[in-house]
């Protein structure tokens, strides 16, 4: 297959090219190059995009597949109880949706029931429709804390904690989640205290290391944040309220940060639907946040996408979402996009495999209308998306979106 793109963004940095041509071979990129590099015979049977644009499958590096962004407070309460199966069905769906709007790469970091695993294995082997899944199987945290409550895998000091790294990776998680610290309180405008030490984080580092996976970390304050990044964890989770000087630390640090923004933007939006979280309060905190990204866009962090979907008001798939909050944060467009493909790729450890529109990678593939450099919101103007060289949408879907 030959594939005739408008535009293309690359996903590497490199400026954008017009009139490219891809060539798909057995789920891969054989080639890509302008009609002179093809022969004519190839180019008269080519997937013709021109009034388009080419990107790569988009990369959400922070979701949770078992949960809907549901904004009702009663109806999420209703969905936490609910059992595996029906729990598993719903999260099939969420895959699916998924992966209709563009983004086929996903980092599932924690739920109940080992149900992403599951994901993961049934769309590896095509028994689903879905984005790559990654996972970290079971989240780690100290007895009773965050998100122990949804199936997280309680553990207390450095050698549980090391035990329990060995659990996951031996489940097939491809990163390990550790729970540093507690959600943020909306009402005192404070993190908590950190819930693992810095030992505790340290040897899940080393024993994650050790089994060759990666190590996420969920912190929010200051002390959560710095010793995830002394431990040189791979990435850090939120950093709501980690402070300027811990924002420096990542100068000179290999982490990357996934600022995750839309779930606090979407607490804004959703106001009396959760009444537990004092709507003055999370303005303060949000603005605060904004701020922090801001500055580290400046300073040349390394900021990658992660939506938190399944959190309250997030949806699955809405990563232009985040990504126009980047742009509006004084992030180039370039740079956006970087953040949800090449950069997103090496973050989490897929860029050999995706990422990128270049020879060798499996052929993940967003076609959509507009161009996303001029505005984001042109991503969810989807025409067509590929996997592994598979179209993903209907000829009568396709149809439909180009009568619009």
């Amino acid at each position: 297959m030959l594939i005739k793109a408008g535009l293309l963004l690359d996903g590497s940095g490199a400026p954008p090219c017009y009139d490219r041509f891809i060539a798909v071979e057995n789920g891969k990129i054989a080639a890509v190059g302008g009609e002179d590099d093809f022969a004519v015979e190839q180019v008269e049977r080519a997937v013709d995009y021109s009034p388009y644009t080419v990107l790569p499958g988009l990369i959400d590096c922070h979701v949770h597949l078992f949960l809907e962004g549901i904004a009702d407070m009663e109806t999420r309460r209703c969905r936490w109880r609910e059992g595996r199966e029906i729990m598993l069905f719903r999260a099939a769906r969420n895959l699916e949706l998924t992966l209709r709007k563009g983004v086929t790469t996903v980092r599932d970091l924690g739920g109940p029931y080992g149900i992403a695993t599951t994901l993961k294995q049934a769309v590896g082997k095509k028994v689903l429709p879905g984005p790559r899944v990654l996972t970290c199987h079971r989240s780690i945290s100290v007895p009773g804390g965050h998100f122990h409550y949804a199936g997280g895998r309680e553990a207390s000091g450095p050698e549980e904690i090391a035990k329990a790294v060995r659990e996951q990776t031996e489940a097939g998680a491809d990163c390990v989640k550790l729970m540093a610290t507690g959600l943020v309180d909306f009402r005192t405008g404070k993190a908590g205290a950190p819930e693992l030490t810095k030992e505790d984080i340290e040897s899940a580092v080393a024993e994650a290391r050790r089994v060759g996976s990666s190590v996420s970390v969920h912190a929010n304050g200051a002390d959560g944040v710095q010793r995830a990044l002394i431990a040189q964890a791979d990435t850090i989770e939120h950093g709501i309220l980690m402070g300027e000087k811990t924002l420096d630390l990542f100068d000179g640090s290999s982490a990357y940060w996934v600022p995750t923004l839309s779930p606090l933007r979407q607490m804004l939006a959703c106001g009396p639907a959760n009444p537990a979280q004092p709507e003055v309060g999370l303005e303060r905190i949000y603005s605060g946040h904004c701020a922090l990204v801001r500055r580290g866009i400046d300073a040349g962090a390394d900021i990658i996408a992660g939506t938190d979907a399944g959190s309250l008001g997030v949806a699955h798939g809405e990563v232009w979402q985040e990504l126009a909050l980047f742009t509006a944060l004084g992030m180039s467009p370039p740079d956006a996009v970087q953040a949800a493909t090449g950069r997103a790729a090496k973050a989490i450890g897929v860029s050999d495999v995706t990422g990128t529109v270049e020879p060798g990678k499996n052929a993940d593939l967003l076609v959509v209308r507009g161009n996303p450099l001029r505005n984001m919101s042109f991503l969810r103007n989807v025409i067509q998306v590929y996997k592994d060289g598979e179209s993903i949408l209907s000829a009568a879907r396709q149809n439909q979106e180009k009568r619009r």
